[in-house]
């Protein structure tokens, strides 16, 4: 299958996205244009180090280049000031220049925080992002957000910095168990819900095949996806505006993640699908869609197994003060209201803090109870 190439613009960076199924077997080679020069760290995770250690140990023979590889723990509680720290010693007491590269081989989590120390590490260093799940290849590596979570809420510390390069290989998808396939499938969805819904018809019909693995399907989905970001970043690289279009579902979903501190019984993917639904009723609530396409948006989740409820074990921990108090911490909460990312209609999505603050209550209140 022939690679598929996209290119972001941003005011201060162009970088390609290539998206293909042997962009990691063709390592040197793709990363060669966009690196400075051969020394290079790979930042990874435990798994991935496992799973992918002979791939590894060839890159690291390739006399062609010096590597460093560099693996942390895994899961969302490694983004945290002391882990980070941590990497920036390492990578100093190598002695790290700034024409040195550091990768990003692995999911969000890995991706977020290889892209804030590349931006924090001698004041900036250039990065590759190689993203290994579904959610990352069309989230969390396109488009430069990178931080860590802090005590008050989901990646509240953090800068915008734009990698040289996003090299997706749909390859590393045969390696997901069903619940990472639809943490990343709840992100592709959530483009064609804000943005485009030709791509959400298209979904209705090959939303299987998506998560069935479907090499014509997943690169179809995956471009989409990209396709999409890349355009909303090129237009609002800092999300001044446009960008926050991007968290539909998400002042929701990192509520559910913080009140769950953060524990892998529920996934990013999964408390943005939940997040979704909620901002959905809320939209019908306030009449901008109908009952029929609220109808449509939750009947294709479940089809899916895309979460639509809150787990019971966690409700008992929320309260609508609760729930209302931490997103009220959300980075996009400007003059202390609430901003929420609402449908129009299926394909439209708009940001705002003009809504009924009692429907937002009793919509938390059902989901919570």
């Amino acid at each position: 299958m022939k690679n598929k190439r996209l290119n972001i613009s941003t005011l201060n960076k162009n970088y390609p996205i290539i998206i293909g199924s042997n962009t990691f077997k063709n390592f040197r080679k793709n990363i060669s244009p966009y690196i400075n020069n051969n020394r290079i760290f790979i930042l990874t995770d435990k798994n991935i180090n496992r799973i992918f250690k002979k791939d590894l140990g060839k890159i690291k023979k390739n006399k062609k280049l010096s590597v460093d590889i560099i693996v942390i723990g895994t899961g969302e509680k490694q983004k945290n000031i002391k882990n980070i720290n941590s990497i920036c010693n390492t990578l100093l007491k190598k002695n790290i220049s700034r024409d040195d590269t550091i990768i990003a081989l692995g999911g969000g989590v890995v991706g977020d925080i290889t892209g804030f120390v590349s931006s924090i590490v001698l004041r900036g260093i250039n990065y590759i992002q190689i993203p290994t799940t579904l959610l990352s290849q069309v989230d969390s590596s396109v488009g430069g957000k990178t931080g860590i979570n802090s005590e008050y809420g989901k990646n509240l510390i953090g800068s915008f910095y734009q990698p040289s390069l996003v090299l997706i290989d749909i390859n590393f998808l045969t390696k997901l168990n069903n619940r990472e396939m639809t943490a990343g499938y709840a992100e592709i969805v959530k483009y064609s819900l804000i943005f485009d819904i030709k791509f959400f018809n298209w979904l209705i019909i090959n939303g299987k095949r998506v998560m069935d693995k479907n090499k014509e399907a997943l690169t179809h989905a995956i471009f989409q996806s990209c396709q999409c970001k890349s355009k909303i970043v090129s237009l609002d690289e800092k999300e001044k505006n446009i960008r926050a279009l991007l968290n539909f579902g998400h002042t929701f979903g990192h509520v559910i993640e913080q009140t769950n501190s953060y524990k892998t019984n529920i996934n990013h993917g999964e408390a943005v699908a939940m997040g979704m639904i909620m901002a959905s009723k809320l939209s019908s609530a306030m009449n901008l869609i109908s009952i029929n396409e609220l109808n449509k948006i939750i009947n294709h989740f479940k089809l899916l197994n895309l979460p639509t409820q809150i787990p019971r074990s966690l409700r008992k921990n929320l309260s609508i003060k609760k729930f209302i108090d931490v997103m009220n911490k959300d980075k996009k909460t400007k003059n202390n209201k609430i901003n929420l990312i609402l449908l129009k209609k299926i394909g439209k999505a708009y940001q705002t803090n003009k809504f009924d603050s009692q429907l937002l209550k009793i919509i938390i209140k059902d989901s919570i109870t």
